[in-house]
């Protein structure tokens, strides 16, 4: 449970749902700071009575969230603040409690260039890069419910949805889809979007020797995959470190990318995706055979 900052225990609202507190509690009173829960902002209606300062030109919501503050630590500090984050027919708007005295973020829909979105236990975020900087939310995994309902909404209004001549079948590369990886790309998947082309190497276990001991470690599985809408990355990698209780994917959409290309030498290859803003994902694909490699980067291609 989240803690207090510098106030008495006395002095803390006591930990109930948003509307009960506003019907029990006078405006004044209200800190959504003590709200350990997400919840869905439909209206600016429902957005917590101390978030004050944010703009009269926002226009009509499509979706918004509550994002609650970081618990606390033994010694009182949080990594991350409690926050709103709205979505606009042109902009997302994230805003910090005033205590935070975090600016106000303003991004144009069409500026965001890749979405990364992560869940490992109860650590979940989701970062916007556009062409201007880089955004990092956190929240807790236990209600995430409205976070990735949110999400869902801003995705869809992000990737264009332009009609366009589907092949008979999808075009599969590499190893079959583990239990884990179906599920993290049926839960990625939007309405409507059709797989077009797809890689995917499970982790594996490497070996090594140093004279008579023994060491293995664990190499993250990676699925990539072209569809009607974007470039979707799922990993299991975070860090740099295999990560078995958890996923990380990425997405950007098919108008940023410039190109893909395979390099490397047999059983070891990566494959480079390349960005009009000169950025590019790096991702390896595995001890697998460089002939799977190279058919899904010629897919990829014809796609683009």
């Amino acid at each position: 449970m989240a803690g207090y900052d510098s106030e008495p225990p006395s002095a803390a609202l006591p930990k109930i749902p948003l509307r009960e507190a506003l019907r029990q509690a006078p405006e004044s009173r209200v800190d959504s700071r003590q709200y350990v829960f997400s919840f869905a902002i439909e209206s600016p209606a429902e957005l917590p009575a101390d978030f004050t300062g944010l703009p009269a030109d926002l226009g009509a919501l499509r979706a918004g969230v509550f994002l609650p503050r970081d618990e606390a630590d033994w010694l009182g500090r949080r990594d991350y603040p409690a926050r709103v984050l709205l979505l606009t027919g042109q902009e997302v708007v994230v805003a910090a409690h005033p205590s935070a005295g975090e600016p106000l973020l303003r991004v144009p829909v069409g500026r965001v260039q890749s979405v990364e979105c992560g869940r490992i236990l109860l650590l979940g975020w989701f970062a916007l890069t556009w062409d201007g900087g880089r955004k990092r939310l956190c929240y807790n995994t236990r209600t995430r419910g409205p976070i990735e309902r949110y999400m869902k909404t801003f995705k869809d209004q992000w990737l264009p949805a332009a009609p366009r001549r589907q092949p008979a079948r999808l075009e599969a590369f590499g190893e079959p889809l583990t239990p884990k990886f179906e599920y993290a790309r049926s839960a990625e998947l939007l309405p409507g979007e059709a797989p077009l082309a797809q890689f995917f190497h499970p982790a594996v276990c490497q070996k090594r020797r140093w004279g008579l001991f023994r060491a293995g470690r664990r190499l993250a599985g990676d699925l990539l995959m072209a569809t009607s809408r974007r470039i979707l990355w799922i990993t299991e990698r975070h860090a740099g470190q295999y990560e078995p209780y958890g996923t990380v994917s990425h997405s950007a959409p098919l108008s940023s990318i410039a190109g893909a290309s395979c390099a490397g030498i047999e059983r070891k290859s990566e494959l480079h995706i390349v960005f009009r803003s000169g950025g590019a994902w790096h991702v390896p694909l595995g001890e697998i055979e460089a002939s799977e490699a190279r058919k899904f980067e010629v897919a990829i291609r014809r796609i683009l």
